[in-house]
């Protein structure tokens, strides 16, 4: 293929695919230079090719050879370890079929001690097809639940140092002061939902406010606070309610904590001195234990927390739709649009970063051509892309529960999928 960018002229005269397949040609090109480099990496580390030019490790060979920064020559000393570790992976990174995040991502997975010895042939594929197909963040998150399946004792450590370092502290300096605190991810959730609730009030308070000045020409742009003053005046307000005892007026906070069937049954057996199996590391595809932004929560403390009522449980099938849906007492209402929300992470637009919780429940199968009002036939959509299906476009989530949206004449909007995962059962 001619390495040669489009002018704008070109490009503003190319139709969306043909903008998109040459954007992911080039793309593929990039893939194959990182991989062929990292090959390179690995079979001169092999031949200890470094030592005659009296570098001492190949990522030394890499810093003069190539003008690397210490980075650079990490990482892809890094990433040769881990295609030695996962030949398919290699494969399929040599092929373009992997993009160079996901490379040096999981290359850092790999480089964990205690996640090497579970990096076998079925690791090699599960990660393998999670790179090609997840978006990234999902990927990092995947591998994230691969980590702690893999290096359980290390996952535990690490949220129990995060509940023995807790600390909070207010410090003062001149007109200012500083609230510092670090915690478990647990409590961080908590604190997240509670602040996210009432800097939403704050915005509704000040827009009510304005509207009675401004009326018909209310808009954001006319809003005086900042969103981090908004977020500042929240916290405010929530230490204002703490030290009057509270009113009972606050915004009721519902806490979501997503977790497969499987992660739940094993954590419950534990707690309730049972000895299951170990969950095996191929499960890390299907594993949840997060809440509504994919932030990791340590599971133990989740299943516990469900118990008691102070959360509210969503037990997740393979594909992602919720099967289960516990609930503190006074939190029905709303559940099935809940479930919705909490089917994906962002919305289900290819690129869209809007987060679930932030977006709209919408119909797969529009209502109006008989598409059932429940989860399997719903997904977050953030308004502009709501409004943008108008156009013709649809949605739907195939047999692995990922969210695939194509344009009218058929051809699919984002990185080309497998075709084997075509199917909507």
């Amino acid at each position: 293929m001619e390495l040669r960018v489009p002018s704008v002229n070109e490009v503003a005269m190319m139709s969306p695919v043909e903008l998109q397949t040459r954007a992911q040609e080039l793309d593929v090109l990039r893939r194959q230079v990182e991989a062929a480099s990292a090959l390179l990496v690995q079979r001169v580390d092999a031949a200890s090719a470094f030592v005659e030019d009296g570098h001492r490790n190949v990522a030394a060979w890499g810093r003069a050879t190539n003008h690397w920064s210490h980075g650079e020559a990490a990482g892809m000393a890094k990433l040769a370890k881990a295609f030695t570790l996962l030949p398919q992976f290699a494969t399929a990174a040599a092929s373009g079929a992997i993009g160079v995040a996901q490379m040096h991502a999981l290359a850092k997975l790999a480089a964990n001690p205690r996640v090497r010895n579970h990096l076998n042939a079925d690791a090699d594929r599960v990660l393998t097809e999670a790179a090609r197909d997840l978006p990234f963040d999902d990927f990092v998150t995947l591998l994230r639940h691969f980590e702690a399946l893999a290096d359980a004792d290390g996952a535990e450590d690490r949220h129990d140092r995060a509940m023995l370092d807790r600390r909070a502290s207010v410090t003062f300096v001149d007109e200012r002061a500083f609230l510092d605190a670090a915690g478990p991810a647990y409590d961080g959730v908590l604190f997240d939902e509670v602040l996210q609730h009432y800097t939403e009030l704050e915005w509704q308070s000040e827009w009510d406010q304005l509207a009675t000045i401004h009326g018909d020409r209310m808009c954001a742009d006319l809003m005086e606070r900042t969103p981090a003053q908004r977020r500042f005046d929240a916290l405010q307000r929530i230490f204002a309610l703490a030290a009057s005892g509270g009113d009972g007026k606050g915004p009721a906070v519902t806490v979501d904590i997503l977790i497969d069937q499987a992660t739940y049954e094993h954590q419950l057996a534990l707690l309730l001195g049972g000895v299951p199996d170990p969950i095996p590391v191929s499960h890390a595809a299907r594993r949840r234990c997060e809440d509504s932004q994919g932030h990791l929560v340590d599971p133990r403390a989740a299943v516990a927390a469900s118990l008691v009522g102070q959360v509210r449980r969503l037990v997740l099938a393979a594909d992602g739709v919720v099967l289960d849906m516990g609930r503190r007492q006074r939190l029905f209402t709303g559940a099935l649009r809940d479930a919705v929300m909490l089917t994906a992470r962002r919305c289900g637009h290819p690129g869209c970063g809007v987060p679930g919780h932030a977006c709209q429940a919408d119909h797969t199968i529009p209502y109006a051509r008989g598409g059932p009002t429940n989860a399997r036939n719903a997904g977050p959509e953030c308004g502009g892309h709501n409004r943008w299906k108008t156009k013709g476009a649809f949605t739907f989530r195939d047999r692995l529960g990922r969210w695939r949206t194509f344009r009218p004449d058929g051809t699919e909007i984002g990185w080309p999928t497998i075709v084997a995962a075509l199917g909507t059962d």
